[in-house]
């Protein structure tokens, strides 16, 4: 049995696997993630393998861009502040390079990943070249040169010729790139290979979420597991990432709304 710490977070179902013997129970709680800039409790979900770190990073970032445009949504020509285009720039930069290196992580470690199929594999490998073309993130490209010279840095050229690079902000631009993220990430997020974790109350205990949906709690010792305790149903964490996801949408098509320019980039998965 689970111990008590443990147990009373979970609602037992009276279920019994008959051919393993493991308890199985549901936890119908809306899933939590771990938010570094809050104070939270130690049964949030954090990442338990390479995949879900990377998606992490985009995360972060789309924390940092919420922020932003939650200062941007109440302007009523926002098109026409360039301060908030070179503020956006860095966590855009961020978001974007962080798709591209999830995309890099699932279709150069594949084998490492035995849910993915091969077709899964192809089209991991052809939505990470369209999002190549979509989103400059070479060295000289028009976002890495805004970041590395006015947004996570002031760089003394842009002092003494700053028209050259203030021309190149411009948020109809940043917006056709923050959407082809969204875009990717509305995909990535759907495929089943995401490893989490989250404290399971014993120091023994180690519950693992490396199925969607299904958490496994292992007993462990000298940092190994001996044995499966117990099995939970349980919502992904990804229902967390996609919560995150949709305020940043949200204030993506306000703003979208209120600039004509911008109306024409409705986000859907089929346009990647």
């Amino acid at each position: 049995m689970l111990p008590e710490s443990h147990a009373d977070e979970k609602s037992s179902t009276e279920n019994q696997d008959e051919h393993l013997g493991l308890p199985i129970y549901i936890d119908a709680n809306a899933p939590e993630m771990v938010d570094p800039a809050k104070q939270q409790a130690p049964t949030v979900w954090s990442g338990a393998n390479e995949a879900s770190f990377k998606l992490l990073r985009c995360v972060e970032a789309i924390r940092d861009l919420t922020k932003i445009l939650e200062g941007i949504v109440s302007l009523d020509k926002a098109l026409s502040d360039k301060r908030w285009v070179k503020i956006l720039t860095t966590p855009l930069y961020i978001f974007a390079t962080s798709v591209r290196d999830l995309y890099n992580e699932l279709s150069g470690n594949a084998k490492a990943y035995s849910n993915l199929l091969p077709v899964t594999v192809k089209e991991l490998t052809r939505r990470a070249a369209n999002f190549a073309q979509e989103v400059p993130l070479e060295q000289n490209g028009e976002l890495r040169t805004v970041r590395d010279k006015m947004s996570a840095h002031i760089d003394k050229a842009t002092v003494i010729s700053p028209d050259q690079f203030w021309s190149k902000l411009d948020l109809l631009t940043h917006f056709r790139w923050l959407r082809s993220c969204l875009v990717q990430m509305l995909y990535l997020l759907k495929i089943d290979i995401y490893a989490w974790t989250r404290d399971s109350g014993h120091p023994n205990v180690w519950s693992l979420m490396n199925v969607d949906g299904r958490v496994v709690d292992l007993y462990m010792e000298n940092n190994e597991p001996v044995s499966i305790l117990n099995v939970t149903l349980a919502k992904s964490p990804k229902g967390a990432v996609a919560a995150e996801l949709q305020r940043l949408a949200v204030l993506y098509s306000e703003i979208a709304a209120k600039n004509q320019q911008v109306t024409d980039l409705v986000i859907n998965d089929k346009a990647a």
